[in-house]
């Protein structure tokens, strides 16, 4: 049986296949780079693509192999510029786990559906699922930090927006919100700030000594929570004024509910 191999759909398909491979491998690793150098590796991967289906002969299958592994390790050469044997190795398992992750499962529902064209699809399903792992992959970090630092902004004070910096402790069993609103609740300590408008809420709380006490809350404009891949805004923010220290040895100052830990 002859198949008929399109070598520019092939280029287009396995250049977006490896720029999504090699910017997940950055984002698992936590390696810095520069997207230029990241285009510059997938266009090397989809050149080589190519390659592997010139006409083989005998032994097509060891040949296969053997370009496979050059043009891998010359993409991360080039993608990262790592250095070691050891590491080089680390990178070239972490990429055949994310080949096998993203083309596996897209080539799987690919199959699945049944099209005699599959090009286009092969795209949408690449780029879709890259985004996807992207996201679970950014959502994962967020939820296992457990300090991050936060910039609260309480609103105008004259003709300046009245900002305070703080370090937030990620509490993933906070479940306390205001009651009215329905709100979920960030506590801070009163010395950060002190709530001095007559626009506040009651929240009530528990705690050792206290079977039930309250906090007067308001809600601020914004908060900015600053994340290692980037920042995540959050808008109209309930934060209660927490009367003593949250923590005896000052490691943080304010408990972050994990409810704006999601993006909108």
């Amino acid at each position: 049986m002859k198949y008929e191999v399109y070598l520019d759909t092939v280029f287009l398909i396995q250049f977006v296949l490896n720029y999504c491979v090699l910017m997940l491998t950055a984002s698992f690793m936590k390696l810095i780079t520069s997207r230029l150098r990241i285009i510059l590796a997938a266009l090397i991967g989809a050149g080589g693509s190519c390659l592997m289906f010139l006409p083989g002969g005998s032994g097509a299958g060891i040949k296969f192999v053997i370009i496979f592994g050059i043009i891998t390790f010359m993409m991360i050469r080039v993608a990262f510029h790592v250095r070691g044997y050891k590491l080089n190795l680390l990178m070239f398992l972490t990429i055949l786990t994310v080949i096998f992750l993203l083309g596996g499962v897209t080539q799987w529902v690919v199959g699945r559906l049944g099209v005699s064209d599959t090009s286009w699809l092969w795209l949408a399903f690449i780029i879709a699922f890259y985004n996807l792992l992207q996201f679970a992959l950014k959502q994962y970090r967020r939820q296992k930090s457990h300090f991050v630092p936060v910039t609260i902004d309480l609103g105008m004070e004259g003709e300046m927006h009245n900002k305070v910096s703080v370090i937030a402790l990620i509490d993933s069993g906070n479940r306390l919100r205001e009651e009215t609103t329905g709100k979920p609740v960030c506590i801070l300590e009163n010395d950060v700030f002190k709530i001095q408008t007559t626009k506040n809420y009651e929240v009530t709380y528990h705690s050792l000594g206290n079977r039930e006490a309250k906090m007067q809350a308001i809600i601020v404009p914004e908060i900015v929570i600053h994340f290692g891949e980037g920042d995540l805004k959050q808008k109209e923010v309930m934060i209660a004024s927490y009367p003593e220290k949250i923590t005896k040895k000052g490691s943080y100052h304010m408990i972050l509910h994990p409810a704006y830990l999601k993006e909108d």
